[in-house]
C-alpha cells in the first residue's frame, strides 16, 4: 500500500511540535523547572528562616529577601542539571527493568494454551463462565 506524500508530512509533523518544544529554550520548556524550583526554594527558605530566626516583626521581608536570593541560584541549577538527570534516572529504570523482566498476560495464556493442547488437556469450564463466551 502506497502512501501520499501529503499522508507522510502529515505523519512526519505529528509529533513536530512535542520534539522542538523539547530541545526549545523558550519559556514553556523552562516553566515547569521555573514552577518546581520557585516552589520548593519558597517553601524552604520560610521553614528555614522560621527555624533559624524564629517568628519576628521582619519575619515576612527576611523570608521575602531569602528566596528572591536563592531562588536565582537554584533554577540554574536546576534547569542546567536536567539533561544529566534524566539521562541517570533512564539508566537506572532502564537497569532495574531488564533485571527484573516478566511475562505479559498474553504470554501467559499463550504459554498455557500451548500446554494444554500438547498434553492433549481438555479445559472443563462452568456452566457460568460460558453464558459470558
Amino acid at each position: 500500500m502506497q502512501t501520499s506524500a501529503l499522508t507522510q508530512a502529515s505523519h512526519a509533523n505529528y509529533r513536530a511540535p512535542q520534539a522542538a518544544l523539547a530541545g526549545s529554550k523558550s519559556l514553556a520548556s523552562m516553566l515547569p523547572t521555573i514552577l518546581s524550583t520557585g516552589v520548593i526554594t519558597l517553601v524552604l527558605s520560610g521553614v528555614l528562616r522560621l527555624l533559624w530566626a524564629g517568628i519576628s516583626n521582619d519575619f515576612f521581608s527576611a523570608w521575602m529577601e531569602a528566596w528572591f536570593t536563592t531562588w536565582p541560584i537554584a533554577f540554574p541549577i536546576a534547569y542546567l542539571s536536567k539533561p544529566i538527570i534524566r539521562k541517570l534516572s533512564l539508566s537506572l529504570t532502564q537497569s532495574r527493568t531488564a533485571k527484573n523482566s516478566s511475562l505479559s498476560l498474553g504470554q501467559i495464556t499463550a504459554a498455557s494454551d500451548d500446554a494444554t493442547k500438547s498434553n492433549q488437556l481438555k479445559v472443563q469450564r462452568s456452566t457460568y463462565i460460558h453464558k459470558y463466551y
